[in-house]
């Protein structure tokens, strides 16, 4: 049966001496796997299309009984040509790929798939990469359900003045319930409040939010170990491993 889907391209990898394996994660089919058969070479209509952070309308010949399909033909509905431009941006933005790559779950999921295009157009219209992937982070937590309670202690469920981040559980604590661990990072009030407020926020207003002299490598940091904790694919990303060596 033929279908067509909007699609982001997570990753390409070669196959045979021709042909690329493109890994996407689409709107109307979650993650799927398509071969384009002779797109390395030098007069396939593929060729310039399919690279990462790429979004497509794809066209593949499915069979339910293949964990693969064959692309057919593809055309851009976004470049994201700026985002592809600006290393840094590159950087960020291969972390959230990879995230996604590396998720398990493979049945669509339009919310996510509206957060990843809101994201990258975010990055397209200059807000700083770093922070539309805090964004990122934040929300696709509370889409799986998983959010990092910034409101209230989680041992406790005090309200939160002061927190504690502890990183072996991903959590974050009051002033009373922290003491019991040794490894802990002290939140300050300007971290406290950007991952409180950061994803109420919709992605367009994400340019509006105002760099409060926040320790960033702290919020990466943060960030990252919430994922570890929840997610085993998300335990090592090699994306986070190349922006800790760049930064």
């Amino acid at each position: 049966m033929l279908q067509n889907t909007q699609a982001f391209i997570l990753k390409v990898n070669p196959k045979g001496e021709t042909s690329a394996i493109l890994h996407c994660f689409s709107k109307d089919f979650g993650k799927i796997i398509l071969i384009a058969k002779g797109a390395r070479t030098a007069k396939s209509p593929f060729r310039g299309l399919i690279e990462p952070f790429s979004l497509l309308n794809v066209h593949f010949n499915e069979k339910k009984d293949r964990p693969y399909q064959f692309l057919s033909q593809a055309e851009y509905q976004q470049s994201f040509s700026h985002l592809k431009s600006n290393p840094e941006a590159i950087l960020y933005g291969s972390v959230i790929l990879e995230i996604l790559y590396k998720e398990k779950e493979v049945e669509a999921n339009v919310l996510l798939f509206d957060l990843l295009l809101n994201v990258f157009n975010a990055m397209e219209n200059g807000v700083s990469p770093q922070i539309a992937h805090w964004y990122f982070i934040l929300r696709f937590l509370e889409i799986e359900g998983l959010s990092l309670n910034t409101e209230n202690c989680y041992h406790c469920d005090q309200e939160l003045e002061k927190g504690y981040f502890l990183p072996k559980i991903g959590s974050i604590r009051c002033q009373d319930c922290h003491e019991e661990f040794s490894l802990i990072w002290e939140l300050d009030p300007a971290i406290l409040s950007l991952l409180k407020d950061l994803p109420k926020l919709p992605a367009e207003q994400l340019g509006d939010v105002v760099d409060s002299g926040f320790d960033k490598e702290m919020i990466n940091r943060i960030l990252w170990n919430t994922l570890a904790t929840r997610f085993d694919t998300c335990r090592t990303l090699k994306s986070v491993d190349v922006l800790r060596k760049v930064l």
